[in-house]
């Protein structure tokens, strides 16, 4: 039983997922080809259409076709980006919080000091590398990181690769092993003609754990299956240094698999748009004794000829094009049973609008868009009405298990990452003493939260807080600004207790004195 679906979606769509797999012994020029053309026709194309509904260019409702059966109604294209909201949702709820990268090699609880850890990550910003690299795995399901030494700085370096153009080749195995990474960039070219870019020829670079080689440009197309790659550069390398991160076993987007929902949101709400515009254009009926509305067409030809009939049918078919863009309709008034003529009238007509069906359906869309997504939808007014923890947890359920199995999986890219980095530093020698098995990766989930609520929750449970730590959640001001106050305060208290003092001494040397001359007196 074969286990193809026998759907064109469903087999374009396994195309455009395939794993490439194949021995790094049988990789030869030609082969590397192959699964470059097939990336390019199949894989890309899926990725395009992914980053375009990010973008919110989505390209059902913005295809060049017109959507509406006559030529004279409006058509409007109205493009939602629910694909933008999904995956920024889902990427900020896990690494909007920085990822705390800790190492504790002997297991103390105690975090082991390593400023070449530091360094690199400092010189790579890795906060907002991860986050983009995030990004990219919900977006398209899967995410390139490509780590280098810097011959000039002397250290290592993680750049983040497109994925759109980037692709990953495993081994044979039962547990397949990356064994070699394409990229192939566009060689940018000015039309004299047009101005605009083409991309028609693409330089082709492999890396493997041994080796990296660069390609002369070349077009893409059926030739590369005979003539392969022409290496223009090659240079040797200790580990294979891209690292490819999945979304998920099938390597899909977060939004990948509601896609056709948010294309029928769009749709619906186009409909309404244009309704609404038509409305405005509505139909003028005139019913009256009126002339035959083809009096004075040239119907100069013979009644029983076939061009004649197809003259007329052209003439029906002008006349009703002139009434739909004229937006007038003429009806001719007749003799009534009684022999009186029948009204003459003037009104206008439009298309009947269920309001209440249309605005359930889009609703109901919208509500599916957010749950097979696994997005809470915020602009809901019972989202948090019951803001207790445990309910709140509830109705983020859907975010909270799907979050765990992106986190895991961009983990694992993340030590392989770093197991990069200690290879590449073992090689020259360097000051890194750190077993990469030994660093920790530790995510914060990025939710709002009522912090002074739990601290006074905890105050009235008998706990106690340093006021430095509560100074932390003193609005409009940092607990540094609310320190520097704190202190000038108590310097001005402190001045005018010594001024008191002082003045307190003086009233009692006077007191002294005075004493001193009743006494002689």
């Amino acid at each position: 039983m074969t286990e193809d679906y026998q759907t064109k979606n469903y087999n374009d769509l396994k195309q455009s997922l395939m794993v490439y797999q194949e021995d790094l012994s049988n990789l030869t020029s030609q082969r590397i080809g192959e699964f470059l053309l097939h990336h390019y026709n199949n894989q890309r194309q899926r990725l395009i259409k992914l980053d375009s509904y990010y973008k919110g260019v989505n390209t059902e409702i913005s295809r060049e076709k017109s959507r509406r059966l006559d030529d004279g109604g409006a058509d409007v294209r109205l493009s939602h980006p629910f694909a933008q909201e999904i995956a920024d949702f889902h990427t900020s709820f896990s690494v909007g919080n920085p990822i705390n990268i800790s190492v504790d090699s002997d297991d103390n609880g105690q975090e082991d000091k390593h400023p070449l850890l530091d360094k690199i990550n400092d010189v790579n910003d890795v906060d907002a590398l991860f986050y983009d690299l995030f990004a990219d795995m919900s977006k398209f399901g899967r995410a390139y990181a490509n780590v280098f030494r810097d011959p000039n700085e002397k250290i290592e370096r993680i750049v983040r690769l497109n994925p759109i153009n980037t692709f990953m080749i495993y081994s044979k195995d039962i547990d397949p092993k990356p064994v070699m990474a394409v990229r192939y960039t566009p060689q940018q070219q000015v039309d004299t003609v047009s101005g605009d870019l083409l991309n028609s020829m693409y330089i082709v670079e492999t890396w493997t754990d041994g080796e990296y080689r660069q390609s002369q440009p070349i077009e893409i197309g059926a030739s590369i299956l005979e003539d392969g790659l022409t290496i223009d550069d090659t240079q040797d390398i200790v580990s294979l240094p891209v690292v490819e991160f999945w979304n998920n076993s099938q390597r899909m987007g977060d939004y990948e698999g509601v896609i056709s929902l948010i294309d029928a949101y769009d749709a619906s709400q186009s409909d309404t748009a244009n309704y609404m515009q038509d409305s405005n254009d509505a139909m003028l009926v005139i019913q009256g004794d009126i002339n035959d509305l083809l009096d004075g067409i040239e119907l100069a030809a013979n009644p029983e000829e076939k061009e004649y009939l197809e003259k007329v049918v052209a003439a029906k078919k002008d006349m009703i094009k002139q009434i739909r863009e004229s937006r007038t309709l003429f009806l001719k008034s007749g003799i009534s049973g009684t022999g009186a003529q029948t009204n003459v009238s003037a009104s206008y007509i439009h298309k009947e609008y269920d309001a209440s069906g249309v605005e359930a359906y889009k609703n109901r869309l919208f509500k599916n868009i957010h749950t097979f997504s696994r997005t809470p939808d915020v602009s809901d007014e019972n989202f948090a009405s019951n803001a207790s923890g445990v309910a709140m947890q509830y109705k983020q359920l859907g975010v909270i298990q799907l979050a765990k199995t992106k986190r895991r999986m961009f983990e694992k890219g993340l030590s392989a990452i770093y197991g990069i980095i200690q290879d590449l530093e073992l090689a020259v020698s360097g000051a890194w003493n750190i077993n990469s098995d030994d660093i920790k990766f530790m995510f914060t989930d990025n939710t709002p939260t009522d912090d002074v609520n739990t601290i006074q929750l905890l105050n009235q449970a008998g706990a106690s807080f340093p006021q430095a730590y509560l100074d932390k959640y003193a609005p409009g001001i940092d607990a540094q600004q609310l320190g520097n106050l704190r202190e000038q305060q108590d310097q001005a208290m402190a001045d005018m207790q010594e001024e008191m003092t002082h003045i307190k001494l003086r009233q009692q040397a006077v007191d002294s004195d005075d004493e001193e001359v009743t006494g002689d007196e």
